[in-house]
């Protein structure tokens, strides 16, 4: 008995697993700086004001969107927060827009 491919099936087959795969979803940025307030905002701001992240980004002292997440993450865990990747992402596009801008 040979089997042959059924291109009907394959194409069934091949868009069940496209619909299947997981989309990620656009950062919520109101709610990355609703938690950044709420969560980081008492060390950061004191001295690290306004125009200490922008003077730090203008230095190029954080380099990437990733060196960003990177350190959100880093902080995420230094302190205990119980967050997930969409709230680490969220905190890091709220940053990036605010102070960074990166692409």
């Amino acid at each position: 008995m040979t089997m042959h491919a059924n291109p009907t099936r394959m194409l069934g087959l091949l868009a069940g697993l496209m619909l299947a795969a997981p989309v990620a979803a656009e950062p919520d940025i109101a709610w990355g700086g609703e938690l950044f307030a709420d969560n980081c905002a008492e060390c950061h701001m004191v001295p690290h004001n306004d125009e200490w992240f922008k003077a730090r980004a203008d230095a190029g002292n954080m380099g990437s969107y990733d060196s960003l997440r990177t350190q959100v993450q880093g902080c995420a865990n230094n302190f205990g927060l119980p967050w997930f990747d969409e709230e680490v992402e969220a905190v890091t596009a709220w940053m990036n827009q605010e102070y960074y801008d990166f692409e």
